[in-house]
């Protein structure tokens, strides 16, 4: 360095230092922002889980059981439909002369939700054992 000559920052490299700081501003921002995104993604899905496991405790709740499909709203956001299905425990082929004891159901519980412009869902599936209504009315 030469007497009299003064030191500093050329205009090339605020340039080059201001480009560097504001990539990784943006960077930082989005990363913030994709946090929240997943953040209430997961909490729309916990939201929804904790939905259906009500509608399946409903369901284990009632006496009798029946196959079809319902559908109903918990609320302004999130909806649910429940289908029911009799399963067959014993082999088609052949004939027995053996009735189980109980009626396998199989229950599906989807829960359906709007997250802005589209529409989201979940779906939780159980099996329900019931006794048939021959046997309750001879006990009865």
């Amino acid at each position: 360095m030469k007497i009299g000559q003064k030191s500093g920052f050329t205009l090339i490299e605020v340039v080059v230092a201001m480009a560097i700081l504001g990539i990784s501003l943006i960077l930082v921002i989005e990363l913030f922002s994709g946090g929240l995104r997943l953040g209430r993604a997961s909490e729309e899905y916990t939201q929804a889980s904790h939905y259906a496991q009500m509608k399946l405790e409903e369901i284990a709740m009632t006496r009798q059981i029946e196959e079809g499909s319902e559908e109903g709203e918990f609320d302004s956001t999130y909806r649910w439909q429940v289908e029911t299905k009799k399963v067959e425990i014993l082999p088609l082929e052949g004939s027995t002369d053996y009735t189980p004891p109980a009626d396998l159901f199989q229950v599906q519980v989807r829960i359906i939700w709007k997250s802005g412009r589209q529409e989201k869902t979940t779906t939780i599936e159980t099996f329900k054992t019931v006794k048939p209504e021959s046997d309750e009315s001879k006990n009865s």
